[in-house]
């Protein structure tokens, strides 16, 4: 029988599904590789057995063999990567070599040399108020703001000219370095940028005086950004290209993420594409029913209120919330709120007291109601 938890090691439970299994394989893989934590034995250890782990249970075939108690783990020559039973397949070893090779950029004795890749700015965040209508409605906003660019002067050398540039003498020009590193899977090579040209592979001996041999300049720049109909509050709006250029070097801008900011609106409250109101109504207009007055997103209609709405009451307006430009829409909720007058006149609590003697407990069906389940209640003795 196995002495091993497994899936207890990857942080899984033992009906997870082999892309779970993955998922978690690659997070632990990450979080304890030795190229993160020299000279850490505990990390190095930890490293080892959680791919012992997936050696067995990221194999569907070995996984069947150790859920069933088949895979002889006690003996002193047990090795998951050995060829025999319970051993690690080809396959296995490619997924956990491509697994490394994303997370750490390295290839083994098949490894592929990448080229250096184009640099890439960084991004700017940008805060953007909106009313509550703007952000049902949509809208156009200017927005002013601060970024990097490339020097007009150097055009982004940061060298006073092309004199001023020589070829970098650590990497010979290609902009990448080698790495060998030891793993458990031998020795493994990672192609990287060069730390002493920035991967440009040029080095500059004197800056442009434009920009100080950054390449780059703070220049400030509008743009007029439409916003969509139904953003929400705290949701972002990404603009490619528009945020900083790379620094010392070509490459593409980063990005503009525009954060929109909602003010709460005094008439709405929004859940998702739904808008809910509260309607105030007079006595009257509730006892009676008459024509009152409900607001949406596209304006102020009317709605004829039948006689008898009882406080609370909610009516239910379908395609008259929030509307995107996808497509998608919303309902509205128009909650009634019966208003009782204040400060009337002695005539009319003698008008009300008529009103009131003039009705019996018909008109009234829900006290009607609920008297009789306190006579149930509390029966006369």
């Amino acid at each position: 029988m196995p002495t091993k938890d497994y899936y207890k090691i990857l942080g899984v439970d033992k009906t997870a599904s082999q892309d779970d299994i993955k998922s978690a394989y690659r997070r632990l893989a990450k979080q304890y590789h030795p190229d993160l934590h020299p000279g850490d034995n505990a990390a190095a250890e930890k490293f080892k057995e959680i791919n012992e782990a997936y050696s067995v249970v990221g194999d569907p075939d070995k996984r069947g063999k150790y859920d069933r108690g088949e895979m002889d783990m006690g003996g002193a020559g047990f090795n998951p990567f050995n060829g025999g039973s319970g051993g690690f397949t080809a396959t296995g070893f490619d997924d956990i070599f491509d697994m490394f090779s994303d997370a750490f950029g390295f290839g083994g004795s098949r490894s592929r040399r990448r080229g250096a890749s184009s640099a890439v700015g960084s991004d700017i965040t940008y805060r953007i108020e909106l009313s509550f209508m703007e952000s049902v409605l949509g809208c156009t906003k200017p927005v002013n703001f601060s970024r990097l660019e490339k020097c007009p002067a150097c055009k982004g050398t940061g060298a006073k000219d092309d004199a001023h540039v020589k070829v970098c003498d650590k990497c010979g020009g290609s902009g990448q370095v080698r790495h060998v590193q030891n793993t458990i899977f031998g020795q493994q090579i990672t192609v990287g940028a060069c730390d002493k040209c920035g991967g440009t592979g040029k080095v500059v001996t004197e800056a442009c005086k434009t920009c100080g041999g950054k390449g780059v300049v703070t220049k400030n720049k509008v743009i007029n950004v439409t916003v969509p109909a139904g953003v929400e509050n705290g949701s972002v709006l990404q603009l490619t290209g528009e945020g900083n250029a790379p620094r010392n070097g070509n490459g593409r801008n980063g990005n503009l993420l525009l954060e929109f900011s909602v003010k709460p609106s005094a008439l709405f409250k929004r859940d998702g594409y739904d808008l809910y109101v509260t309607v105030p109504v007079s006595y009257l207009t509730a006892v009676c029913g008459g024509q009152i007055e409900i607001p949406a997103p596209d304006g102020v209609f009317i709605h004829n209120l039948g006689e008898g709405t009882a406080n609370g009451e909610t009516l239910r307006f379908r395609g008259r919330g929030v509307r995107t430009q996808r497509g998608a829409v919303g309902d509205l909720f128009a909650t009634i709120s019966v208003e009782v007058p204040k400060g009337i006149t002695r005539g009319q609590k003698k008008a009300l007291e008529q009103f009131e003697s003039d009705n019996t407990l018909k008109n009234y069906s829900k006290r009607r109601a609920f008297l009789d389940e306190i006579a149930k209640t509390y029966p006369k003795k």
